[in-house]
């Protein structure tokens, strides 16, 4: 199989954790994408691709029914695996920053904006064909009954429901040993304090290495034609730099 080309959107400088340009270019089959406000996100965005819907027909005991389906496809036919957004709560952020008044706040309003344009967002990016990775950051929040749980680092009300829109929402973490050595490792699966974490697939142990061919290959098994992939986790556990993975093999 040749190199999947991929569209690595930096928000937040994380290319530096990944190597030069020349790097870059290597492990993701394009130039960087740096775009410094969420319009020029958007203006990229279109550019690259287009929403169509497209009719299809299906047999239900004899009868044909009708359905359309939306599809967003990239323009001219240009080759994109997949994209990855790092991170989607600094987009998030830049979206908010351009719905602050000269007071630096938000007014009311602004919070139904922000989420609705983040809905809309996650909508047309999880209909994209391929892989489609968002890191978000996380925060640890102590709930009434005393419990921790790990939340998605975004304003607004979105962090509440993000996880519906992905395939996989995992939690990067390290472990380590007596000795001192450090695991870079995914949490997958759900407790109270990895609230969001989900395996669509159900093929993935609790715990797994940072290495996306795993999440590759059990999409595969599923016989889907490619993954939506959230990784949650705070500065310093992996995020970026598992994406170094994602062409391993090739």
């Amino acid at each position: 199989m040749g190199q999947k080309k991929i569209l690595y959107f930096d928000l937040e400088h994380g290319a530096k954790t990944l190597g030069s340009d020349k790097d870059m270019l290597n492990l993701f089959g394009y130039p960087t994408l740096k775009p410094n406000t969420y319009r020029e996100f958007q203006g990229i965005v279109k550019q690259l691709y287009s929403k169509k819907n497209v009719e299809s027909s299906i047999d239900i005991g004899g009868i044909k029914l009708k359905q359309t389906e939306a599809k967003v496809i990239p323009n001219n036919s240009t080759q994109i695996d997949g994209i990855v957004i790092d991170t989607i709560s600094e987009l998030s952020k830049k979206y908010m920053r351009s719905l602050m008044g000269s007071n630096n706040k938000m007014e009311f309003g602004d919070w139904s904006d922000l989420k609705n344009t983040l809905d809309k967002l996650l909508d047309m990016i999880t209909l994209l064909p391929g892989i489609v990775i968002c890191n978000c950051h996380a925060k640890i929040k102590t709930m009434s009954d005393g419990t921790d749980k790990i939340l998605p680092y975004i304003d607004g009300s979105t962090k509440e429901d993000i996880s519906k829109w992905f395939d996989f929402v995992l939690y990067a973490k390290t472990n380590e040993d007596l000795k001192g050595n450090i695991e870079f490792v995914w949490r997958t699966a759900k407790s109270e304090m990895y609230d969001n974490a989900k395996d669509r697939t159900q093929l993935l142990d609790r715990e797994i290495p940072q290495d996306y061919q795993l999440l590759f290959n059990a999409a595969k098994e599923r016989t889907w034609d490619g993954a939506k992939i959230l990784i949650l986790g705070t500065p310093g556990a992996g995020k970026t730099y598992a994406l170094k993975t994602l062409n391993k093999g090739s």
